[in-house]
């Protein structure tokens, strides 16, 4: 845990390499102000284009729209303030392919396994009616690759690439971790219903993207695991995503049965099953920081 906490970690580093730094009670009002009047902005150009645009395309671009202004108000933010460039938030070279091909691969297991346990469970079934599902919504599913792979890496660039590292750099290493989490589940809380559960696990989601960025020291990884997590939820089983429904899918499914469960009009991510797949993600990360944790000089003079 001291590994990933350590205020030497490359995301902390990045933070502070600018010509000025943000004070952390302010980082907070900046990530409200940046995440509202993105979301403002988006709502307003996305009405007349979703309007004119293809069926096929209109929830993906959707996403695009509603999620670009994020990226540009905090680049500004950079270049204005902090005078330091974009891929400061994590986004380096070295490795990036890698990381986010890893990333995408676990974003799609680790959800596949939410589905597992619902179905052991019986918290989720075929649905008969849905329509423009399998092969037919193959094009309207590959596009909204394009839409989640802006949504996600998103809020991973607000949350995880320039709050967390801000507010941990400037106090404590864990009140950024414990800041960003709760921000990000409280933006989110704002969606359709949201429950109890749903924020819990919405908190969980954020703790262990913050810790898995840390361990990266970048967010090529978690990048590409919340694009492709929300994917696997929406597109591939055509399950809701955190309160939204945005259209085709491979797959219909819907949730059967109590709430806690089944995760209820929230999707799966208000689900019990979220919860240990979450916990077992978080759990990982913390064995394999302690294992990586340097020996105590005592253990090391006994190990010479």
């Amino acid at each position: 845990m001291a590994v990933l906490l350590s205020s030497g970690n490359r995301l902390f580093a990045l933070a502070n390499s600018g010509r000025r730094q943000t004070h952390p009670l302010l980082a907070v009002l900046v990530a409200i102000l940046v995440g509202g009047l993105g979301a403002v902005a988006g709502a307003v150009l996305v009405l007349p284009l979703l309007l004119a645009a293809s069926p096929v395309i209109a929830p993906a671009l959707g996403l695009v729209v509603l999620f670009l202004p994020l990226y540009l108000l905090l680049w500004a933010w950079l270049a204005w303030f902090e005078r330091r460039p974009f891929r400061s938030l994590g986004f380096e070279g070295q490795g990036a392919g890698r990381k986010a091909l890893g990333g995408a691969l676990l974003g799609i297991g680790m959800f596949a396994a939410v589905v597992a346990l619902l179905a052991v469970a019986g918290a989720v079934a075929w649905d008969p009616q849905r329509e423009r599902v399998g092969p037919a919504a193959l094009g309207a599913v590959l596009a909204m690759l394009v839409g989640y792979g802006v949504q996600g890496p998103a809020e991973e660039v607000l949350f995880r690439g320039w709050l967390l590292p801000t507010i941990g750099a400037r106090s404590r290493p864990w009140i950024g971790v414990v800041v960003s989490a709760g921000l990000f589940a409280v933006f989110h809380g704002l969606n359709p219903g949201v429950t109890a559960l749903a924020f819990v696990n919405l908190v969980l989601v954020g703790v262990f993207l913050a810790l898995w960025a840390l361990a990266e020291g970048g967010l090529w990884g978690v990048s590409a695991w919340h694009a492709l997590w929300n994917w696997t939820q929406g597109s591939l089983f055509g399950l809701a995503v955190s309160g939204g429904e945005f259209g085709p899918s491979l797959l219909a499914l819907e949730p059967r049965g109590p709430a806690p469960l089944s995760g209820g009009e929230f999707g799966p991510e208000a689900s019990l099953a979220t919860t240990l797949v979450l916990g077992l993600g978080i759990t990982v990360l913390l064995l394999r920081a302690r294992r990586a944790q340097p020996p105590r000089k005592g253990v090391e003079e006994r190990m010479l």
